[in-house]
């Protein structure tokens, strides 16, 4: 059941990198034609690009970290052997949840003030913010379940 869960998430947060990225190619050559050929450009391009490369990296973030081939800071974890890790498997990602947890929490405060004192002229790019507490979130909840849910 958490296995269909996480694979169908997964899945889901697959679709939205590949189509950020896709987006992201698409305006990026737009805004070079456009530049190149007319001799101008879109402002809310750049923009978007801005905001689709965090997604992008968000997302992809998401999806290593469900696969557990996210990038890992500790440095003694070369030095141990396998039954050391195996028993700080599920400690380490409480940890890790518990810090991305946070971090959650506290993206969402800097949202709300985000969508409370912007710039009038600036609104449009508010829908974007949300990937910081989404990706934050989805995080969590991966490091949740590389620790509760056993892998082969």
């Amino acid at each position: 059941m958490i296995g269909k869960i996480e694979n169908g998430l997964v899945r889901i947060e697959s679709i939205i990198a590949a189509f950020s990225l896709f987006l992201l190619l698409v305006l990026s050559l737009v805004q070079i034609l456009t530049r190149n050929l007319f001799d101008f450009g879109f402002p809310e391009i750049e923009i978007i690009n801005r905001n689709l490369l965090v997604i992008c990296g968000a997302m992809g973030a998401v999806i290593a970290t469900s696969k557990a081939r996210h990038i890992k800071v500790d440095a003694l974890t070369p030095l141990m052997n396998k039954q050391v890790l195996a028993r700080l498997r599920c400690p380490l990602s409480l940890f890790s949840a518990g810090i991305c947890a946070v971090m959650s929490y506290h993206a969402v405060i800097f949202v709300l003030d985000e969508w409370q004192y912007i710039p009038a002229n600036e609104r449009w790019t508010l829908p974007f913010t949300l990937i910081y507490p989404a990706g934050f979130g989805l995080l969590c909840f991966h490091f949740l379940l590389n620790c509760f849910h056993r892998r082969p």
